[in-house]
């Protein structure tokens, strides 16, 4: 009897150590991304987060999204935050089971899924000082100048086809807008919801202006291919936002970061 008491015990720490595996996933983000994802020192954050729990020191209106969409589906979330080519290298290597946010383009299409629903959305410019007599006719403009670019970062596949335009890399947002103001660069494409947060922070609006949108990218959570689980996972962070969504958790949410829509 006593055995067989014991068997059951088993069975049932064993079920339930599954199921909290099962509830379990890991993701890889970027901290440098305010006001969508952003820590105030800008080190590595790790963290388990059970639903219910935040991170400390993490904070933005697209981590807000992703965390409440999984918590809501009971999840326990084991966060890293981390340099973006650092994050993407991670899901690559299958170290992690999602990546965000993360555009579309077609080398992207080739390697992850993505959930159906966004977490945010991107408009990509080009910023160049403020005196540059510069006539914007399209990315051709660009050709022969030499344009700062975060690296790992997607800028659409129009971005990706040109030819002819020396792509200077920068570690971030800041570093290329420094390189730009002392001729380092002649230009330096963003994000412009993002870009300009950063612009308006440090006081230095009029000191760029932007060129025309040249194309957009909503942004998603991504899983690779060759994950097993990635699609269930993709699948409960859409019906996890559909919950946010029908008891207008989201909303709040956007009101929260001054969202208006």
């Amino acid at each position: 009897m006593f055995a067989r008491k014991y068997l059951v015990l088993l069975t049932l720490l064993i079920s339930a150590s599954l199921f909290a595996q099962q509830k379990t996933l890991t993701v890889a983000t970027l901290g440098d991304y305010a006001p969508l994802l952003f820590s105030l020192n800008n080190q590595p954050i790790r963290a388990t987060l059970p639903p219910g729990e935040d991170a400390s020191n993490f904070y933005g209106y697209s981590w807000d999204v992703f965390r409440e969409s999984y918590h809501s589906m009971g999840y326990t979330i084991v966060l890293k935050v981390e340099p973006w080519a650092r994050a993407l290298k991670e899901l690559e290597a299958g170290k992690v089971d999602l990546l965000f946010p993360a555009g579309k383009n077609k080398k992207r299409l080739l390697a992850f899924n993505y959930a159906k629903r966004s977490t945010n959305e991107a408009h990509f410019v080009v910023y160049v000082n403020a005196n540059n007599p510069i006539l914007w006719e399209g990315l051709n403009s660009l050709k022969g100048l030499n344009i700062g670019v975060i690296r790992g970062y997607n800028y659409g596949n129009k971005w990706e086809d040109i030819r002819g335009i020396n792509k200077v890399n920068v570690k971030q947002i800041l570093t290329g807008f420094e390189m730009l103001a002392k001729g380092r660069l002649d230009g330096f494409v963003g994000y412009e919801f993002n870009w300009d947060h950063l612009l308006n922070k440090q006081g230095w609006t009029h000191n760029f202006r932007k060129l025309p949108h040249f194309d957009y990218s909503n942004e998603y959570v991504v899983a690779l291919k060759s994950n097993k689980r990635g699609q269930q996972l993709l699948d409960d962070f859409d019906a996890g936002k559909q919950k946010l969504i029908e008891t207008g958790r989201l909303q709040a949410i956007k009101s929260k970061w001054s969202f208006k829509k």
